[in-house]
């Protein structure tokens, strides 16, 4: 069940599956509307990745915007699985780490029993998934914990990077189809 803020522009405030939470809840997370605001602040919910995760604006153009319908570090090329040790989500080490899997439509998380799959289709453009494992080394000042998986479209974080390929590309209709399948199961 996806419980969203009809006031704040349909932002995705819960995700329950399989029984449980899936979208995070610390502190930090932004609490009322996020229009107005300049500065990224977390929002919590998967509606903060679109159309960017990371850039100018930060999250792209549309976090702080109503809906209708880390700093930068160098980048790694590795494969998976990756020595960066994405996979396990440890005790607070002061660490703040993401990759992109390339051309990864779909990813599992499992946890405390449940795995929660998140499936990203996009004819004809690309598709990757952006996994970010912060153990208390961001933000500067108010780290906290957190482990971020956000399906994207694309295959860097930052237009700016963006290399032939690696962007989606809206279509001269102005419009771009997509879909997410979210499911959870108990394992």
């Amino acid at each position: 069940m996806v419980t969203i803020d009809a006031a704040d522009g349909g932002r995705w405030t819960s995700l329950v599956l399989a029984g449980r939470e899936w979208l995070w809840q610390g502190p930090g997370l932004l609490n009322g509307p996020r229009t107005g605001h300049t500065a990224f602040i977390d929002a919590g919910g998967l509606d903060e990745c679109f159309p960017t995760v990371r850039g100018t604006p930060d999250h792209g153009g549309l976090w702080n915007q109503p809906w209708d319908g880390p700093t930068d570090a160098p980048w790694i090329t590795d494969t998976w699985p990756t020595s960066l040790e994405l996979n396990v989500y440890g005790p607070s080490d002061g660490t703040a780490i993401g990759a992109v899997l390339v051309d990864c439509p779909t990813v599992s998380v499992e946890d405390r029993g449940a795995v929660l799959t998140l499936q990203l289709s996009c004819p004809g453009q690309p598709v990757s998934t952006a996994l970010w494992r912060n153990q208390a080394g961001f933000p500067i000042g108010a780290p906290y914990r957190s482990l971020g998986v956000e399906p994207m479209l694309g295959r860097v974080v930052d237009l700016a990077e963006a290399g032939p390929g690696d962007a989606a590309v809206v279509p001269a209709s102005g419009e771009l189809t997509w879909r997410l399948t979210v499911s959870a199961r108990p394992v």
